[in-house]
């Protein structure tokens, strides 16, 4: 066997161990369930929404009663004597106890609302807690995306630079039987031979980098990085996202604008939450309390005890701390600088949302021309092949025709993934992507 023969054999194997323990081929949606329910980021980033929900609990924020339990028992064992003014008395070793338990009811009735602000705030925090996990989640598909039609577009080059591959070898094979027949020279059996070499060596640095990136779209995924993996190499491509109905979207459902917003809120009620500091507290309070002593060799009372019930109220008013006038004053501060900061972060999404939307259009365009070259490449690429049968156009000239055919085939595939990444980032400026 030849050695082209031998390499071509070798590679083909390589292909079919890299495929031939693959699962059945998955979709990108597919993909996407996997990666919302395993992904590890995502996981962590939902018990931490979950421990922004527990923070906002009105039992959290000061709006439960708390009920406490005391008791205590003391011991002692003595002996001693008493000095008294007709003598000494002395007592023998005796034991003594005390002990006591009791209830304890607080509730405070008013603070000046300061409660009800930070109960509210804690509110806006857990929204913008789910707006931080909306945005991770988006990130994620957005990382998916591009790593699943990277991996789509490698895929696709493996196959399309194997078909290149099996040219070469196919017209190294028909050179040499021409120059055995004297009908080529040796230059293009060795022009046939370096173009198959060169062939091979792309095709093995395809699929290598097709390995590589399966195993990140795994991590992705949340699933073993090792396990083998086959790709829908169909990409569908949304071709109707309007211009002005992408920005109105934006505008009303961008996940910076609402983490925006909610600070904002957040920051105005602070300003409510400080101006309680000046306000009166009151507080109420009840309890059942149970006193016992037992001492036998007390000079005048060797028992007791008591039981019962108690109430009370309790207010308590900061009539003058320099420190609330200023934190109520920077709490002012902070809501004007998230007024400011919520406009920047409009104009920057409107900016970021015009150039993706003139990107996706720009890229739409490209898959088009694309196409046509492909087309143009391949009715090219057939009459070259049947005129190099025929003898009528030298090597040289049909391996022209077939790189250019696989350079173009390669560029569409590209063009393809640049154009499906354009619009997954417009469709997330837009706060449509979960959708």
């Amino acid at each position: 066997m030849r050695k082209e023969s031998k390499l071509f054999t070798l590679i083909l194997f390589l292909f079919i161990l890299m495929t031939g323990n693959a699962q059945e081929a998955i979709s990108f949606d597919q993909a996407l369930a996997y990666t919302l329910d395993k992904n590890y980021d995502i996981r962590m980033a939902h018990l931490d929404k979950e421990q922004a929900s527990n923070n906002a609990a009105p039992g959290n924020n000061g709006y439960l009663p708390t009920l406490s339990a005391t008791g205590g028992y003391n011991w002692t064992y003595f002996q001693g004597s008493n000095k008294l003014i007709t003598g000494d008395v002395n007592y023998d070793p005796n034991n003594s106890y005390n002990y006591n338990a009791g209830l304890s009811l607080n509730y405070s009735l008013f603070d000046g609302n300061g409660r009800r602000f930070d109960y509210l705030r804690s509110k806006e925090a857990e929204q913008l807690s789910e707006l931080q996990v909306r945005a991770l989640i988006e990130n994620t598909i957005l990382k998916l995306s591009a790593t699943y039609f990277e991996a789509v577009r490698l895929q696709e080059a493996v196959s399309t630079l194997q078909e290149s591959m099996a040219i070469s070898k196919s017209r190294l094979t028909r050179v040499e039987y021409s120059e055995e027949y004297g009908q080529a020279t040796a230059l293009e059996v060795l022009n046939a031979k370096v173009d198959m070499n060169t062939d091979s060596i792309n095709l093995l640095n395809a699929m290598q980098s097709f390995e590589n990136t399966k195993r990140s779209l795994n991590l992705l995924m949340g699933i073993e990085i090792d396990e083998q993996i086959l790709l829908v190499e169909d990409i569908q491509i949304k071709d109707d996202i309007m211009r002005d109905e992408a920005l109105t979207s934006a505008m009303e459902r961008n996940v910076r604008l609402g983490s925006a917003e909610h600070t904002l809120r957040s920051s105005e009620l602070a300003i409510g939450s400080n101006k309680s500091n000046w306000l009166p507290s009151i507080g109420a309070n009840a309890g059942y309390n149970y006193r016992g002593s037992d001492d036998p060799n007390g000079a005048f009372v060797v028992g007791s005890y008591s039981t019962g019930p108690n109430a009370g109220l309790s207010l308590n008013w900061s009539i003058f701390d320099g420190r609330n006038k200023t934190s109520l004053e920077n709490a002012r501060i902070e809501y004007d600088s998230q007024v400011i900061d919520k406009k920047r972060t409009e104009q920057a999404v409107k900016l970021d949302l015009l150039n993706a939307h003139g990107a996706y259009r720009n890229a739409l365009f490209v898959v088009q021309a694309q196409d046509e070259i492909v087309n143009t490449a391949r009715n090219n690429f057939n009459r070259s092949e049947e005129s190099f049968k025929l003898g009528q156009i030298g090597s040289v000239e049909f391996r022209q025709a077939q790189l250019n055919l696989m350079n173009a085939e390669l560029q569409l595939s590209q063009a393809k993934v640049s154009a499906k990444n354009a619009e997954q980032t417009v469709l997330a400026l837009m706060g449509s992507l979960l959708q």
